[in-house]
């Protein structure tokens, strides 16, 4: 369905591009609905569009030689994805799956290159999104070289942590036991075992859908190897 141009306006991706602008990109965008478990990017396919994520939850993954899927980065709303293949028009290099039932803006590749090389802006925030991913990669790799699984989830926390307006450290939408592991390369139970650990140690408290880190500290400290448990 066509997309309203306030709703493009929800996005970081399209406050720098001028009013009269909007309207007609507007046109070109579509409004898209998955349910869970929906692949909405295919791995080695051109990028015929950007995704921008409305509500729900995204995560990007690959396979590994033997069938496992291996997550990437996970895309959280007001967040794009495919923007690589649409900057340099080469073949994805991963899937991506919807992980809760999701909406999402697509526009158009052709589209989304014009307004790089008309608006600055555009192109800044696409540039600082690539080099982003590029560090989380980067980092993921690192977390990947731990030996111990309870090192690789308490760096996995870490990376997912951010600290709201009044202090606390939380992850707002805490992955399953199942998406955390396919990140880090463990089995579910595994997670679920460092899990209730933690909430043992009162190091995390889940509320909701959030987990609170009461001791990013010891979570530092286990991640770093210089505390065992």
């Amino acid at each position: 369905m066509p997309v309203d141009p306030i709703l493009l306006r929800q996005f970081d991706l399209f406050k720098p591009v001028p009013v009269e602008i909007i309207r007609p990109l507007s046109q070109h965008a579509q409004l898209v609905e998955v349910p869970r478990r929906k692949v909405v990017m295919e791995k080695n396919q051109h990028a015929h569009s950007l995704g921008l994520l409305l509500d729900g939850r995204l995560q990007g993954v690959d396979m590994t030689l033997d069938g496992r899927e291996a997550g990437l980065y996970f895309v959280e709303p007001g967040d794009f994805f495919g923007e690589l293949a649409v900057v340099d028009q080469l073949p994805t290099h991963e899937f991506v799956i919807s992980l809760a039932p999701s909406r999402f803006v697509t526009m158009p590749a052709p589209v989304i290159l014009q307004l790089i090389n008309e608006v600055p802006q555009v192109a800044a925030i696409i540039n600082a999104r690539l080099a982003r991913r590029l560090r989380e990669a980067l980092v993921q790799r690192t977390l990947l070289t731990m030996s111990s699984p309870l090192q690789r989830v308490c760096a996995q926390l870490i990376q997912l942590t951010i600290k709201t307006a009044n202090g606390d450290q939380i992850i707002a939408l805490a992955p399953t036991h199942q998406e955390i592991a396919i990140m880090i390369n463990v089995t579910r139970e595994t997670v679920t075992r460092v899990f209730q650990k933690l909430q043992t140690h009162g190091v995390i408290i889940r509320n909701g859908t959030a987990l609170q880190i009461n001791d990013l500290q010891y979570l530092s400290h286990v991640a770093s190897g210089e505390q065992q448990e």
